[in-house]
Formats: structure tokens, C-alpha cells, sequence
């Protein structure tokens, strides 16, 4: 009974962190713009709690956290500039590894840059 409670609010998490990053496909399908600061709060998102994206997490998701990174234009960040350059540097080994994974998995990385 307790493995079931357990349970449950991680799979809550990981269906609602998968269906955020359909979500955030959808906006670009209708032409609704995301900034890049509401991009990088949407990463950021996803590094806390249960349901944090981590090495073990699917695929899918690791290369939609990956690439919604990639995608931000670090010049269009006001008051975020700083960690997004900080978390770029101090990660970008990690950044390039999961570029490199994700690629071996037959994922499209060509919008995922990593300068």
C-alpha cells in the first residue's frame, strides 16, 4: 500500500513533465512564441522535485530538457543572463554528452546547439 502512494505522485510528475514538453511542441505548431526567459523557467522547472530530470529519466525527456536548454538565447536573457551562463559553463561537458548520447539515439538534434 505504501509502494502504491509512493507511486503515484511520480508517475503524476513524469505524465505532467511529458505533457508540458508536448505542450510547449504545440505552441510552436500554432505560432505562439515562448520567450527565452519563459523557456529557461521551464527548464528550470524541471530540475526540482520527484520528478526531476536526471540521467535515468526516458529519452524523451532528457532530450526535450536538453534541447528547450539549447534553444535559449543567452543575449535575450535580462535578469537570468547570470545563472544560465553560470549552469552553461559549469555543465557544458554534461551538455555535450547528452548531445552526443541522445544523437547516438537516433533523436534530431540539428536545433539543439551547443556553442
Amino acid at each position: 500500500m505504501t509502494k502504491k502512494i509512493l507511486i503515484l505522485p511520480f508517475l503524476f510528475s513524469i505524465t505532467l513533465l511529458f505533457s508540458l514538453s508536448s505542450f510547449s511542441k504545440e505552441y510552436s505548431q500554432f505560432g505562439l512564441y515562448l520567450t527565452d526567459e519563459d523557456k529557461f523557467d521551464l527548464w528550470g522547472s524541471y530540475n526540482r522535485g520527484e520528478g526531476a530530470i536526471t540521467d535515468e529519466s526516458p529519452d524523451e525527456l532528457i532530450y526535450n530538457h536538453t534541447c528547450l536548454f539549447l534553444s535559449i538565447n543567452e543575449e535575450n536573457l535580462d535578469m537570468k543572463k547570470g545563472p544560465y551562463t553560470r549552469y552553461k559553463k559549469v555543465n557544458k561537458r554534461k551538455l555535450e554528452e547528452r548531445v552526443k548520447y541522445l544523437s547516438s539515439k537516433s533523436f534530431d538534434m540539428s536545433n539543439c546547439n551547443l556553442d
